[in-house]
């Protein structure tokens, strides 16, 4: 019933068309503040050489000219040399559609947009450009995207969840704080720790814990995030967060992507990503269960594009706990692992993480890194991506490519070393 194949098939399987990548983070951010970064460039190295990829900012002409030197990306880029949080990058392209255009003109394929997040301009940007949406209605995705309407649709599934309260931020009524602080008071009386989880917010955005001391600041904090919803539960003791990633197509069939293990630091905020889940087979077996009725009633819904439901694995049983319907941080990990075998040979394990070091230019970066940077030729190493914050705040993302598990740490325990040691 359901297909498996490479999420660059399930995007488009003919040579015929043109994918346009948007990897832009704002559309699902309506307010913006720096923890919301657009993360425009980490799609470079998932594109192919006939591909056309979309910045709101400026390309970072070393990144590109190392993804080429090794055969990945494309030269079909598109800058718009935005770096306010104003528009989305789909707002620009509306705004303004010539440069795209102008490429889908020169190329004459059928253009496929597709973004990171699909909302109202999503819809508008493929028009304007003549594009198919690989995507979905802006209704169809707030639908499973937000967690508490997504906890609703597992209840009517009759899939068993994870108990808990839905919550209305009114900060205007100086009531509002009370009522929150009696809800958790509740749960505190039969566990430990709770969890306030914004329905909106995605890595570690609007997500807190409290043992019930610290309330009033925690409804401050979100209050003054914009945040208008929350989800309180009781924080489980989880042993693992597998999350299992599907792919509706545009013509309506059902794709399974693959399990991936969730690396989540303080047991909730996620920070890495393992290419398999490590979890037994009744487990495995469980979540796929559960996946395939949430993925069907997603398709007969209406929506089109990636889903990726994160699980707990805990002691009160298995549950979803978030649907993330728009592309997944991994996702653009397995497309450009993809990328990767096809031209140099197939990777066993690889892990995704993000990572810091000293705010500094891509080339120091490779300078900082060269003993196991990727080179084309040797198997384990590093892939850097998401680089595009590198000379700000120092921050990127890695993806470790190995043999296998004992690999994979050796080479995590190096890499650590030499980018703390240029702080």
């Amino acid at each position: 019933m359901y297909e498996f194949q490479s999420l660059r098939k399930c995007i488009s399987n003919n040579d015929n068309e043109l994918m346009i990548y948007g990897a832009d983070r704002f559309s699902q951010f309506p307010r913006r503040d720096a923890s919301v970064n657009s993360k425009c460039d980490r799609v470079l190295p998932v594109a192919r050489p006939d591909d056309v990829v979309v910045l709101r900012g400026k390309l970072d002409s070393e990144y590109h000219k190392w993804l080429r030197s090794h055969g990945l990306g494309s030269d079909h880029i598109v800058e718009y040399d935005a770096y306010s949080g104003e528009m989305s990058l789909s707002e620009l392209i509306v705004n303004d559609p010539e440069p795209v255009k102008k490429i889908i003109r020169q190329i004459g394929k059928k253009p496929v947009y597709v973004p990171w997040f699909s909302g109202r301009m999503e819809t508008e940007a493929a028009k304007v450009l003549g594009a198919d949406l690989f995507g979905a209605t802006e209704t169809a995705t707030l639908k499973y995207n937000d967690k508490s309407a997504f906890k609703t649709v597992c209840q009517e599934l009759g899939i068993a969840v994870v108990e808990g309260t839905s919550f209305e931020m009114h900060p205007e009524d100086n009531e509002n704080c009370t009522d929150l602080e009696n809800i958790i008071n509740g749960y505190l009386s039969t566990c430990e720790t709770v969890i306030i989880r914004g329905t909106l917010g995605e890595a570690g955005m609007s997500l807190y814990k409290t043992k019930g001391h610290d309330i009033s600041e925690i409804y401050h904090e979100i209050a003054a995030s914009g945040e208008r919803s929350v989800i309180i539960e009781p924080f489980l003791n989880v042993f693992s967060s597998p999350n299992d990633q599907w792919a509706i197509s545009r013509d309506r069939n059902i794709n399974s992507l693959g399990m991936r293990d969730q690396i989540c630091e303080r047991g909730m905020v996620h920070v890495g990503t393992l290419k398999e889940a490590n979890a037994s087979a009744d487990t495995l077996n469980c979540i796929t269960k559960t996946s395939a009725k949430i993925v069907t009633n997603m398709a007969e819904f209406g929506y089109r594009g990636i889903v990726g439901i994160d699980y707990i694995v805990s002691d009160d049983g298995i549950f979803p706990v978030e649907n993330n319907a728009r592309f997944n941080g991994s996702s653009y990990v397995s497309m450009i692992v993809d990328n990767i075998e096809e031209s140099f040979s197939p990777i066993p394990f690889w892990k995704f993480m993000k990572i810091r070091t000293e705010a500094c230019s891509f080339l120091e970066l490779t300078e900082r890194i060269e003993p196991v940077l990727y080179d084309g030729k040797k198997l384990n190493s590093v892939f850097p991506f998401s680089c595009d914050t590198l000379p700000l705040s120092g921050d990127f993302a890695v993806i470790l490519l190995a043999e296998n598990m004992a690999e994979i740490f050796n080479i995590e325990e190096s890499l650590k070393e030499m980018v703390i040691k240029s702080f």
